[in-house]
């Protein structure tokens, strides 16, 4: 089975059904049994289809009488890699690319379809190509063919940023993604993991923001590295950092984790704790929790325990801090889960809002109201788990103010005795916007992502007489001692 057979059969697998392109081939090349070369270009022709899905789409709907969508999915894709290879892969020349395009279509099609991705390739190669959509007469439209994104995406992003700032975020999630490790503080300082991996051969440069990371250069598969199998680094973009710094876990402390897989805030968590203290990490997903299991194990980490379950009915406290990295339609890493961005693609422009809160809520049995996202729920109980004067610190990897700002708004006036914290104490002032933490690739070249921390005010002393009445019915108050910032 070669590589081309597998970017296919994952291709059309995954447009037919509803798993992650990364599920999908992954479980291909176990199958297959290819060499090192033939998987990376199994993988390049996969992703990269997916990443210019809209820009090839538009090209080939120009050359397709009724259009792409009128053709059998496995013709559809066979015409998406030809014209991928054609116009982003040099070191393939485009006959090359015809031919064996050809030859997928007479393997999952017939005689015509083979003829008709035949016609319509070499119609692309010398032929002048039509102009795309112009920018100054529809932006939107431009921006979404041009730059291969959701115009429903598109659209808010123009409005909220500016159409510069939507480029450039574009720009960012069409490359290919860093590859970015945390040094395991438990186990190696920074030097000592960059060593390491210098030891097997892999060349590394700082991170841009925080002391603790590394980009590995050269891309690739990092787990068969001793370094990662021994436990020194966890692959982790930097953006994740953010909302561990903002909870500040201290040594000693307890704490709940409440989404808590694959484990990469958990496990830094763990580290700013120097393994002293405790942490309970949930995973509703019994799959995940397993992995982030497994992750606990590689990385030595000897103070938190996985709970598998719903986090809105299993977590008890109380806890010291708590952290919800929040189920989100994860705007803010369109580049690294390359195929998230087309189920944008469902959603009517004029219900984008609602959908958006859609894709975010429980069961309907677990819902509380229609219009109640999972967002809120999970912070509604995790108020009443934290501590007087410990904080919660509610994250998502997403840009979309439904899933951020406004769920902090509703819930503070829900639950006035929590007030927001400046975040600028805790993380760089370059991520701060509005007191939250606020991560955006245009202008910080990372992932996307937002983070805000709640702080449980203490309650007000009783009166003389209140107090006397408490202790006459045994239930006085106990205050316990203020902890000091570190």
């Amino acid at each position: 089975m070669d590589a081309r057979k597998i970017a296919l059969l994952s291709l059309a697998e995954w447009e037919s059904g509803d798993q992650t392109i990364d599920a999908v081939l992954d479980r291909e090349l176990r199958s297959a049994g290819l060499d090192v070369r033939d998987t990376a270009l199994a993988r390049n022709l996969t992703y990269g289809v997916l990443r210019w899905k809209g820009r090839l789409d538009w090209v080939l709907d120009q050359y397709v009488k009724g259009g792409l969508r009128s053709l059998p999915i496995a013709i559809r894709n066979a015409l998406r890699l030809g014209l991928y290879q054609i116009d982003y892969l040099d070191r393939i020349p485009p006959r090359a690319a015809v031919n064996e395009s050809v030859n997928l279509a007479k393997r999952y099609g017939h005689k015509g379809t083979a003829g008709l991705v035949n016609a319509v390739l070499r119609n692309i190669l010398t032929s002048l190509r039509p102009d795309f959509p112009v920018l100054d007469r529809d932006p939107v439209k431009h921006v979404s063919v041009v730059y291969s994104h959701p115009t429903v995406l598109v659209e808010r992003w123009i409005e909220r940023y500016g159409l510069e700032a939507t480029v450039l975020s574009c720009e960012y999630f069409n490359e290919v993604p860093r590859l970015v490790a945390r040094a395991n503080g438990l186990s190696v300082s920074l030097g000592g993991l960059t060593q390491a991996l210098r030891a097997e051969g892999r060349e590394t440069r700082p991170g841009r923001y925080f002391d603790e990371c590394v980009e590995i250069l050269g891309g690739g598969d990092v787990t068969a590295l001793r370094s990662f199998q021994d436990g020194l680094l966890q692959i982790q973009d930097e953006s994740t950092l953010a909302a561990v710094r903002l909870l500040d876990p201290r040594p000693g402390e307890e704490i709940i984790d409440m989404c808590a897989a694959p484990g990469g805030k958990t496990t830094y968590i763990a580290e700013r704790m120097k393994g002293r203290g405790s942490i309970r990490a949930f995973e509703i997903s019994r799959r995940r929790a397993e992995m982030l299991t497994s992750n606990l194990r590689r990385l030595s980490i000897p103070n938190c325990d996985v709970l598998c379950g719903e986090a809105t009915t299993e977590v008890t406290g109380p806890a010291d801090g708590i952290l919800i990295d929040a189920p989100c339609t994860g705007t803010g890493t369109l580049g690294r889960r390359i195929d998230s961005r087309w189920k944008f693609d469902l959603l009517a422009r004029e219900r984008v809002r609602q959908d958006i809160e859609e894709l975010s809520r429980l069961h309907p049995r677990q819902i509380f109201a229609r219009q109640t996202s999972r967002q809120l729920r999970l912070l509604m109980h995790a108020a009443d788990l934290v501590r007087e004067s410990g904080r919660i610190v509610y994250s998502t990897c997403s840009l979309e103010p439904e899933e951020n700002e406004q769920v902090i708004e509703s819930f503070l006036r829900k639950r006035p005795e929590f007030v927001l914290e400046d975040a600028s104490f805790f993380v760089p002032n370059m991520f701060v916007d509005g007191g939250f933490v606020r991560i955006l690739p245009h202008r910080h070249a990372i992932d996307g992502g937002f983070a805000a921390r709640l702080v449980k005010r203490e309650s007000p002393p009783l009166k003389a007489a209140e107090a006397t009445k408490a202790e006459a019915l045994g239930r006085a108050p106990v205050k316990e001692p203020a902890k000091e910032r570190a």
